[in-house]
């Protein structure tokens, strides 16, 4: 999912891959001067992080029509990519929409965002993400409240995440 703001006059962009757990799995934060997500990704490795992902759970990627999608044959750009069980994908309306939620879970935990962060001189800027970054993941996993399972899989009580949505 793509974020991005202007930070004193200084445009700076931020990629994150949400997990059907909620949890941010990859990121690329504080990219100077990028304007397009797979720019943004070229100069995060988010693509190596996330193959790794996928070699490790057999899980696909939904990714926005920005990225492309190269030679990766884990990255999905829409739900005709990828053939669903019929009760499941009857439930999936958008498969990006949870992208978006991560993106609005990510915002409201940490309304500031929208604020300006000043302009950084050693590093200050990308240790803040960092450290919003990790508290999120930490308040996603004791929260416990996961709208992309509840909502788009209201038949997946009891069952993990990882086996709705990996083979």
């Amino acid at each position: 999912m793509f974020y991005n703001g202007w930070t004193h006059d200084h445009y700076v962009s931020n990629v994150f891959a949400f997990s059907p757990e909620g949890l941010i799995i990859a990121c690329a934060l504080n990219a100077p001067g990028c304007m397009h997500d797979s720019q943004i990704e070229e100069w995060g490795n988010v693509y190596a992080k996330l193959e790794r992902f996928h070699q490790s759970t057999g899980g696909q990627v939904v990714v926005d029509t920005a990225f492309s999608t190269g030679t990766y044959d884990f990255l999905l750009k829409s739900g005709e990519d990828v053939a669903l069980p019929t009760a499941i994908g009857r439930e999936v309306t958008a498969l990006r929409q949870s992208a978006e939620w991560g993106m609005r879970a990510l915002q409201a935990a940490f309304p500031r965002l929208k604020d300006r962060l000043k302009y950084e001189e050693r590093g200050e800027r990308k240790c803040i993400l960092l450290s919003i970054v990790l508290l999120f993941n930490l308040r996603t996993r004791l929260v416990g409240l996961i709208q992309i399972l509840s909502t788009f899989y209201s038949s997946s009580i009891g069952r993990t995440a990882n086996e709705l949505f990996c083979n």
